[in-house]
């Protein structure tokens, strides 16, 4: 590897201390496959910053430090983006999108998305389960059939994840969108009618039914 990569490599990666989440990136002036191959030949990937007012920046950052982040905290987190440039700048980010190998899993490209925090933004927030359900405990199967929600809300009200309690479900019980409360100022925008999660009537053995 060129000696110009290790140390930017080296930069990316040190100075992303642990319990903060800061990213480095570097602009990049030339686009195309050719030139994102060659980039990650050398141990780095490429990245683009977009938003409402912004206009797309090509960037090249470190896949070690976004799966440093992404270890840390949820997609959905916030980042403080360090752009070095002509000028440098700071930009407030979500990781919008990666694309990873279908092979490897190894990080191909990241989609970062420039955030003001006076402006709502739609992310899809993760959905935790908590408690056994009654008809579990009699038998039945829990399915969880949405594994994430898409909420519209300013940055600062973005939750971690969203818990529903599904104690409470019988067999043939479910939970839709339109019974989770999430506090105010933050708005579901997906159709209320989805199932998030149900309680399934296991079915017997052709054994078992003929015993019966």
């Amino acid at each position: 590897m060129h000696l110009f990569w290790v140390r930017l490599l080296s930069i990316f990666v040190k100075e992303i201390p642990m319990n903060e989440l800061v990213l480095k990136a570097k602009t990049r002036e030339v686009t195309g496959k050719g030139i994102s191959r060659k980039i990650r030949r050398q141990g780095m990937i490429p990245a683009i910053l977009y938003g409402p007012s912004t206009k797309p920046i090509p960037l090249i950052t470190s896949p070690q430090a976004i799966e440093r982040i992404l270890r840390l905290k949820k997609v959905t987190s916030f980042l403080d983006l360090e752009i070095e440039g002509n000028p440098p700048r700071k930009e407030k980010v979500i990781i919008k999108d990666i694309d990873l190998h279908p092979v490897t899993s190894k990080i191909l490209h990241v989609d970062f998305y420039q955030i003001s925090m006076d402006k709502e933004i739609t992310v899809e927030v993760p959905i935790v389960l908590i408690g056994r359900p009654k008809g579990v405990e009699k038998g039945g199967i829990l399915e969880q059939n949405k594994r994430v929600l898409a909420i519209s809300c300013l940055p600062h009200l973005v939750p971690e994840s969203i818990e529903v309690d599904v104690s409470g479900l019988e067999a043939g019980d479910s939970i839709h969108i339109k019974d989770i409360s999430l506090r105010d100022g933050i708005k579901i925008v997906e159709n209320p009618q989805i199932p998030i999660a149900t309680v399934v009537v296991a079915e017997k053995e052709e054994g078992e039914a003929e015993e019966s």
